[in-house]
């Protein structure tokens, strides 16, 4: 090992430096403190090594923490000059080395190969990362007898197990081999076994294109850096792929591995950061938890690769002042100075990232409004469908305004390693709900999910998506293959204007066939409904199921309104209050849902939903989302709970040219959304003016009191 790598990813010099911040309010001083406390927690215990359990279990996760230990022990110990931990670190491996190769295989309980400490070969993989960050720690103060009893009871049984056993494998273009590369790689460093390294860099086959960390680089992030499988399983992903690209640059920067893909480790690190809502958390794409966020281990890894081996904007920086906790390396200390005198109030940056290995698969535009936790942000997909994890969801949209996801994403169906509920592996209900696209913030075809809910045809197949000009946080986004005979485009903006404090979420959703189909509008939201305005609501008496399949199933119908060519509700979530207005050409009925029918085992969250259904052969749905007012229950106080939006109706246009008309009790607003064709036509204000010709995808206008509007086709 070279003396900069005196324990792979610490140098004694780093670890004086990080000794320094003991003691300090701040991200470095707080994980500190916390590894202290976790260490001591598991030296009070003693050593535990139990057999084998289903996932959630006792066994399961003193298997899981005790590979933590075994890193953090050995590091407390380096750090803190503590020989008590060290020995408590190297105890545990001792154990693990004394059982593991007599060890049987778990029963595998899904389509992963089963370890045997864990029921699914990834956790495994993990498990190795850590053991060996640990053993590297431990390294030089063990014994040559010792250290041969690691490598022959643990370390070698491990990597044959990945390397041959599971051979077929190993080179798999996914999460789980990431995982496993990054493992294998680590530990062949540590015990200097340069055939284990190579493999992992380049694959089974040494090309360094279809399998190993080379591959794995270039094939799961598109050129722009967007993750296959959405945020969820990015933060998840970048972490071996942070570990693993630190331990290669420290050791063989000839690999110049963090310029690898033309540098798609420094765009992934920052698509990922930059896909967080501004509270920190995570959209929950695709099979995605709605509570991670940038505090979790991936997370702060990447944030601290970034700014030690790259150049990290301001408006990333500021996201890591939420970060409470960090890396305990050099890196983060890296990270560390470069927030100091970062303000947390930083204009958010719009973005559009291009999806697929080759980039030509669609993408994901992020709007973004505002600054800090004040920001809005709305996500819009038109990408991949994701491998194994994809849902249903083209033209899916989301939307955080004022510290709150308003449109919510549902995310998975899974209970996370909690044993009563499955073994903490997805459930079923994850296939018949969560990934079905009426769980979604979009309009169903027909009550059926996009692509047939075939997922190899939906990997086959991606929407296209680019940004708007004349709007700061506009995108269109076009799929013509989710739904047979029927092409679809949703356009969506976000309006800044003297009339609200908050800028407005405008969706245009149009749906283009020439046979008639039935079309769900459909969108989540949270808190208390307050009212439904102008529409005659009638609460059911008795609930009623909407439909038999395609996530319909599971759908409680608690109250609808007649149908009509406009439908408005308000909410009331937290301090906040959200109106939902919409307009149609054709009369829609609207429907108050609740998520939960058909469900004994009581696996689905019971969200609130909103869906208007119509039939038509070619249909567009205008609708506006604005949050206002404010609410404070302790105190019994409420202002501005009526939705400032007074009017909102469609003038008449040209196809390819959108006229909305927006009032307030300031005054109007006209919103002109243009498709390329119609760019150059002139719209009259009747009011003395002179035409005004469009030349941009949107145009804004504050109209005068008076006047009118005529469009020259």
């Amino acid at each position: 090992m070279s003396a900069q790598g005196d324990y792979l990813l610490w140098t004694r010099g780093e670890l004086d430096e990080i000794r320094r911040q003991q003691g300090q309010d701040n991200a470095m001083g707080r994980s500190l403190a916390a590894l202290e406390a976790r260490v001591a927690a598991s030296m009070a215990r003693g050593i535990v090594i139990p057999g084998q359990g289903e996932a959630g279990s006792f066994e399961h996760n003193t298997h899981k923490e005790n590979a933590r230990v075994i890193e953090g022990a050995a590091l407390w110990g380096r750090l803190s000059d503590n020989a008590q931990a060290l020995a408590h670190a190297e105890e545990l491996l001792a154990g693990y080395a004394a059982c593991y190769r007599d060890m049987p295989y778990q029963v595998a309980r899904n389509t992963n190969p089963p370890g045997r400490l864990f029921h699914q070969i990834l956790n495994e993989h993990i498990w190795l990362l850590h053991a060996s960050l640990g053993l590297a720690l431990l390294k030089p103060s063990l014994s040559e007898a010792r250290y041969q009893s690691l490598l022959d009871g643990l370390f070698q049984p491990m990597l044959e197990m990945f390397t041959e056993t599971y051979r077929h494998d190993f080179d798999r273009i996914h999460n789980h081999g990431l995982w496993a590369v990054a493992a294998v790689g680590i530990c062949a460093m540590v015990i200097e076994s340069p055939e284990h390294l190579a493999i992992s860099i380049d694959g089974l086959d040494g090309s360094g294109e279809t399998g190993g960390f080379l591959a794995q680089i270039a094939l799961l992030f598109s050129p722009q850096g967007y993750y296959v499988e959405g945020p969820y399983y990015h933060r998840f992903a970048i972490h071996p792929l942070c570990l693993f690209a630190e331990a290669i640059e420290r050791h063989h920067p000839e690999r110049r591995v963090l310029t690898h893909a033309d540098g798609r480790i420094e765009k992934s690190l920052h698509v990922l950061l930059s896909t967080a809502y501004p509270d920190g958390r995570f959209p929950a794409l695709n099979d995605a938890s709605r509570s991670m966020d940038l505090d979790d281990e991936g997370a702060r890894c990447a944030m601290s690769l970034l700014a030690a081996r790259y150049e990290a904007p301001r408006e990333l920086l500021a996201l890591a002042r939420q970060q409470q906790g960090c890396w305990i390396h050099a890196n983060g200390l890296a990270l560390l100075n470069a927030v100091q005198g970062v303000d947390t109030q930083v204009e958010a940056t719009t973005q559009l990232f291009r999806d697929g290995p080759d980039g030509q698969s669609g993408g994901h535009a992020h709007l973004k409004r505002g600054q800090g936790l004040a920001a809005q942000h709305v996500v819009l997909t038109a990408g991949q469908h994701g491998m194994g994890h994809g849902h249903f969801d083209e033209l899916g949209l989301s939307f955080f305004s004022r510290g709150k996801e308003v449109l919510k994403e549902y995310g998975f169906a899974r209970w996370v390693n909690v044993e009563t509920k499955f073994g903490g592996r997805y459930l079923k209900e994850n296939e018949g709900y969560a990934k079905q696209s009426v769980a979604h913030n979009l309009v169903v075809v027909d009550m059926q999910s996009q692509h047939a809910a075939n997922h190899a045809l939906a990997d086959e197949r991606h929407g296209e998506i680019s940004l708007l000009t004349g709007c700061a946080a506009g995108t269109r986004a076009r799929c013509d293959n989710a739904h047979d005979g029927v092409a679809m485009q949703r356009e969506v903006l976000l309006v800044e204007s003297r009339h609200t404090e908050t800028p407005i979420l405008l969706d245009v959703f149009t749906l283009t066939s020439e046979q008639p189909h039935v079309y769900d509008y459909t969108f989540h939201h949270g808190g208390h409904v307050v009212r439904w305005w102008g529409s005659e609501f009638t609460a059911l008496d008795a609930l009623e199921v909407m439909g038999d399949r395609h996530g319909y199933q599971h759908l409680w119908k608690q109250g609808q309104c007649r149908p009509a060519t406009g439908h408005s509700m308000t909410w009331l979530e937290g301090d906040s209050f959200h109106s939902w207005h919409q307009i149609t050409q054709a009369p829609a009925e609207a429907f108050q849902l609740r998520v939960g029918a058909n469900d004994p085992d009581h696996n689905l969250r019971p969200d609130a939903k909103v869906m208007t259904r119509l039939t038509a052969t070619s249909q567009t749905f205008y609708s506006l989302f604005e949050s206002h007012g404010h609410f404070d229950e302790a105190l019994e106080q409420c202002g501005g709970a009526r939705p400032q939006v007074i009017h909102f109706r469609v003038l008449p246009s040209a196809d390819g040219l959108t006229i909305l008309e927006l009032t307030f009790a300031t005054g109007r607003l006209l919103v002109v959304l243009a498709e390329p064709a119609r760019q150059g036509e002139s719209l009259t204000l009747e009011a003395g003016e002179r035409p005004l010709r469009i030349e941009q995808d949107v145009t804004l206008i504050d109209l005068p009191d008076k006047a009118r509007v005529s469009h020259n086709a």
